[in-house]
């Protein structure tokens, strides 16, 4: 390849490259948008009880919107978005929070939506059901401490 065509050839892939840099930022703003007019009717709280880590309250993770808001005393989340929505606590499981565990949270919400939606169903009922899909994937640090105990 001639020295011409390889700056011809490298200009057109940072032209592209451009562009798709443009693009992510465009959906990471309707992104944003979208997590400012969820109304976050319902969150979950979970925590990484991981010995070694400083102790907070707990993560609160919207499902419609992917929102997620550290706490580290429990009346913060007064102070946040959050503060008027139904948390449904996974207080039976460590976890970590990854793009994995919100994909399974999510996804159990948007399929079983009546269900998790209908505010005339206990919040503990619907924290185990979630905790029995979320099982097979707690941190195992929780486990560790689990098997010291036996």
């Amino acid at each position: 390849m001639k020295t011409s065509e390889i700056f011809k050839e490298s200009y057109r892939i940072e032209d592209e490259t451009f562009k798709i840099y443009r693009k992510i930022d465009d959906l990471k703003a309707e992104y944003l948008d979208n997590q400012d007019s969820c109304m976050h009717e319902i969150v979950f709280k979970y925590t990484d009880n991981h010995p070694r880590k400083l102790m907070i309250d707990g993560n609160y993770f919207c499902p419609a919107c992917d929102k997620v808001i550290s706490c580290v005393h429990e009346e913060d989340i007064e102070d946040t978005i959050f503060k008027d929505s139904r948390v449904i606590p996974l207080t039976n499981l460590s976890l970590y929070g990854t793009p994995h565990i919100h994909a399974i949270i999510k996804s159990e919400v948007y399929y079983n939506m009546s269900l998790y939606y209908n505010f005339d169903i206990a919040i503990e009922e619907l924290a185990n059901k979630m905790e029995s899909k979320l099982m097979d994937y707690q941190s195992d640090s929780l486990l560790v401490k689990t098997r010291k105990k036996i």
